[in-house]
């Protein structure tokens, strides 16, 4: 053995530096950058949107391909928040920061939208203020403003770049405690719909496994042996929307027929939508504008803290959402503003704030996919170009904001709720498909190499130690544990979830180093290995995750690159 692989096998030896350490702090400048790099195409943003025949198809393609999950979120938020924010809030949260992101970020094809970390921390915060003793809204009003003031001071400072600090290490653990909630909130309204009777119960379980069965099957269209390449990709693209709109079909049309279960489908729980009340009623009837007076003024600077708290969630989700959206595989052509984004990401608050509803960030994988839609490639898969606009973002935001017309909002309270868990078990499924620490947790079970080789699907992975690769996952494990126990004690300390995500960056540099060989390390948390930028495990797991599939979608680097280095950031 080489005296470089000794000294490298080494534990307790000096961690290397942070790939962060390169980014300098130039406040101000660096938006300003951004700015004038950016204005000149600001013109083509819009002329280019009416004339590429991809935008339409694009645009009304990620609005199906968000509104399945945002509906899903809402049903969720509606239940923890006693109707304080339901179907209307989210809906309308999501077309109003749509508008605006659309028209005023540097990079429009970013998707925002109300996430599952948002929908946890919104219902975390709703459980604060009943401890507390104090009125939820305005207190989520006053945590969303002084949100909005930190990401205005983070993007002034110039402070995004230091995103790349971020390793798949922390994507993983993040990404493996959304899929977490998604089974807790999915089994728990399967277990709640049991207390109304066995019968209603079991109709709700079935429903549920039908959404979760047809996601995933139609989601893997593209694998399919039949029809043409064409049907197999639209099916697949569809493939959420899909599933809830048969499952719907199948709760209001299929069952009835059956004698004996009428009243059974009328005690199935569906979507408390307003639709009987005028054009832009709330959920619950409450008025629209919050009332920040009540609010004591200890809670008002009390707020400060979940303010940094839902700044740093949004920190580290908008700004991965960032990367994979401008990844250097896509070849985007006009300049990226991560800070500029980000400035613009806390104006989106400000109306969140005075109108009480949960605030947006960008969307994964909606905002990769979104660029994907927009991409004419070659022969060979590799892209060749974007339409660059920001017409498709604005028309999702618009038909988003469409939905919310009475008659429509009627189809949507047809939706049973347990369609809804079945989907969020679909999500938790995709989270874990697409997720290599899943992989790793289920290859320490398998005793043969050939089997541990497969599971884990990678050269760089097999070659790892299964002492090494057991350490390292169960660090994770504990982590996540540990993650789950905090986010789920119905505590003030819940709120806090997001800061022992970030507290997973300084644990990758300072810890990990010091319990595991370095060049291990770099295997098991490097880039060459991430479903999102590695080339060859993006063929292998194009099927695997189909939900991720146009995220996976990658080719050979282009000689360009106008983004961050996407070398240390995996979906989270």
């Amino acid at each position: 053995m080489s005296a470089t692989s000794s000294a490298d096998d080494q534990l307790g030896s000096p961690p290397p530096p942070p790939p962060g350490l390169g980014v300098k702090l130039r406040p101000w400048h660096d938006m300003a950058d951004e700015v004038r790099a950016r204005l000149p195409f600001y013109s083509s943003d819009w002329t280019d949107g009416f004339s590429d025949k991809k935008v339409l198809a694009a645009g009304i393609f990620i609005f199906l391909a968000n509104v399945a999950p945002a509906v899903t979120f809402a049903f969720f938020l509606d239940s923890e928040t006693k109707g304080s924010i339901g179907v209307v809030e989210v809906l309308l949260s999501s077309a109003i920061s749509g508008t605006i992101y659309a028209v005023l970020s540097g990079q429009p094809l970013i998707i925002v939208g109300v996430t599952g970390p948002v929908s946890v921390f919104v219902s975390t915060l709703c459980d604060l203020a009943a401890q507390l003793e104090i009125s939820f809204l305005p207190f989520l009003g006053w945590t969303t403003l002084w949100a909005a003031l930190m990401h205005i001071v983070i993007a002034a400072s110039g402070l995004c770049g230091f995103v790349t600090y971020v390793t798949r290490f922390s994507c993983e653990i993040f990404g493996a405690l959304i899929a977490v909630v998604y089974v807790w909130n999915g089994v728990s309204e399967l277990i709640d719909s049991f207390r109304t009777a066995f019968a209603v119960g079991l109709l709700a379980t079935l429903l549920a496994i039908l959404t979760l069965t047809l996601a995933l099957v139609l989601a893997n269209a593209r694998a399919w042996r039949f029809w043409s390449r064409g049907v197999r990709g639209f099916i697949a693209d569809y493939a959420i929307a899909g599933s809830v709109c048969i499952a719907t079909v199948v709760s209001a049309v299929v069952i009835p027929r059956f004698q004996g279960s009428g009243d059974v489908v009328d005690r199935l729980a569906t979507l408390n939508v307003p639709y009987k009340q005028p054009f832009l009623t709330t959920t619950s009837g409450r008025a629209w504008l919050v009332d920040f007076t009540d609010c004591p003024v200890w809670a008002v600077f009390a707020s400060i803290i979940s303010g940094f708290v839902l700044c740093i969630l949004f920190y580290f989700d908008h700004n991965v959402s960032s990367l994979l959206s401008q990844r250097p595989e896509s070849n985007l052509q006009k300049p990226a503003a991560f800070n500029w984004d980000f400035f613009v990401l806390g104006l989106t608050l400000v109306p969140c704030a005075f109108l009480g509803i949960p605030p947006c960030n960008g969307l994964i994988p909606q905002a990769p996919l979104h660029v994907s839609a927009l991409s004419k490639r070659d022969k060979h898969g590799v892209v060749v170009r974007v339409a660059e606009q920001r017409v498709s973002g604005l028309l999702q935001a618009l038909f988003t904001f469409a939905i919310l017309a009475p008659p429509l909002l009627r189809v949507v309270s047809h939706v049973p709720r347990a369609v809804l868990a079945g989907l969020f078990l679909a999500m938790a499924v995709h989270s874990l498909e697409s997720n290599q620490f899943a992989a790793r947790a289920f290859a320490l079970a398998c005793s043969d190499p050939i089997g541990r080789a497969a599971v884990l699907g990678s050269r760089q992975l097999s070659e790892v130690p299964k002492d090494v690769c057991r350490r390292f996952t169960l660090v994770q494990v504990a982590i996540l544990a540990v993650t789950v126990a905090i986010t789920e004690s119905h505590s003030p300390a819940a709120l806090l979830f997001p800061v022992v995500i970030c507290a997973l960056v300084p644990i990758r540099y300072f810890f990990l180093p010091r319990l595991i060989p370095v060049r291990w390390l770099d295997n098991l948390d490097c880039e060459t290995v991430d479903a999102a930028v590695d080339t060859e495990g993006a063929q292998q797991n194009a099927s695997s995750s189909p939900l991720l599939h146009a995220a996976l979608d990658v080719g050979p680097p282009p000689s360009v690159t106008n983004s961050i280095p996407l070398t240390r950031v995996a979906d989270g």
